[in-house]
């Protein structure tokens, strides 16, 4: 197994697998009259900025960035390590998330990897891949006055709030997905194991983005951030309010699919407990016969009942009259 290599803290490495995507910087200025996009990156207009970095293999523009808006070193290390875990960081001069995201598109769920720096005028997101899931918020820089007219932390309250809706949009796919595998389970008594497993493992993956968000945010409000205005803390509650539903719905989708496993494994038992009675009632049934047709089949020197007419009529009479006797005893007894 190969060494992985060490890198010292602030390395600028990128740690994804998009390497081969073209880092393309898409910059939007706003303001209460007007928006408009170009290709680069210009911290001297007065307007303020919503900037996408879309590819993060290209170092020497990432490097770029970092210098024109005064990013700190650790927290470019960070942006570049799609491994990062779920959190937001804040200090008094800017704030710092980075988190996974789940969509849907075509009916397929989409993963993305988000990191977002926000400073009082500037709302700047990193991603790996071209981030369909934000689509809408351009056309809120464009229409929406309240956001235009309101500093960075109201845009970032935005995006977080369409990345919480995408997660609402893949939660409700997967609840279908888990009704319906109720519904096969109670009608059928059957369970396709691996997709349903699948599934678990997909619900588990949108907790463990969900949980630490709502914790992060959480924590975010109790603080008295500079960046934060008393409005937009309100905004950000009704936010924390939908990670909490979330989260709970969750955690219900959760316990349902753990019941519906242990419901599974009762039908499965329950099945095979009845095949190993029935087996066990025939065997029973055939004990006494197979007694009968060892004895008369021994080869003793002096039998006169084999030497009887009617011999064999009477052993099958008397083997019919045993087995019917039996499978009524166990009628009766309710054994099946």
């Amino acid at each position: 197994m190969a060494k992985m290599p060490y890198f010292k803290p602030k390395s600028m490495v990128y740690t994804g697998n998009q390497k081969q995507t073209e880092t393309i910087i898409k910059h939007y200025h706003y303001d209460v009259s007007s928006m408009t996009e170009d290709q680069l990156i210009d911290k001297g207009v007065v307007h303020k900025s919503y900037i996408q970095v879309i590819g993060l293999s290209d170092i020497e523009k990432m490097k770029t960035i970092q210098e024109r808006y005064q990013i700190e070193s650790f927290v470019m290390e960070d942006i570049l390590n799609v491994n990062q875990r779920i959190k937001i960081e804040f200090t008094d001069h800017y704030i710092f998330t980075t988190l996974a995201v789940r969509y849907l598109l075509d009916n397929q769920i989409k993963t993305d990897y988000l990191s977002m720096y926000v400073t009082k005028d500037t709302v700047i997101t990193f991603h790996e891949t071209e981030p369909h899931y934000l689509d809408d918020i351009v056309g809120l820089l464009h229409d929406y006055v309240e956001l235009q007219a309101h500093g960075a932390d109201m845009l970032f309250y935005h995006i977080l709030d369409v990345i919480t809706d995408q997660h609402l949009e893949v939660f409700d796919y997967l609840e279908l997905r888990v009704n319906q595998f109720e519904e096969e389970v109670l009608e059928s008594k059957t369970l396709e194991q691996e997709p349903f497993y699948l599934l678990r493992k997909k619900m588990l993956q949108l907790h463990s983005i969900i949980s630490p968000l709502f914790e992060q945010s959480e924590k975010m409000l109790s603080k008295r951030l500079p960046l934060l205005t008393e409005d937009t803390t309100n905004y950000f509650q009704d936010l924390k309010d939908h990670l909490k539903r979330l989260d709970n719905k969750l955690f219900q989708a959760r316990d349902t699919m753990r019941q519906l496993l242990d419901l599974h494994m009762n039908n499965q038992s329950t099945k095979m407990n009845r095949i190993m009675s029935t087996l066990t009632l025939f065997s029973a049934i055939f004990i006494p016969l197979s007694f009968l047709t060892g004895f008369f089949g021994m080869n003793f020197h002096n039998f006169d009942a084999l030497d009887y007419r009617y011999a064999i009529t009477v052993f099958i009479i008397v083997c019919v009259v045993i087995a019917s006797g039996m499978l009524l005893f166990f009628k009766k007894r309710r054994w099946f």
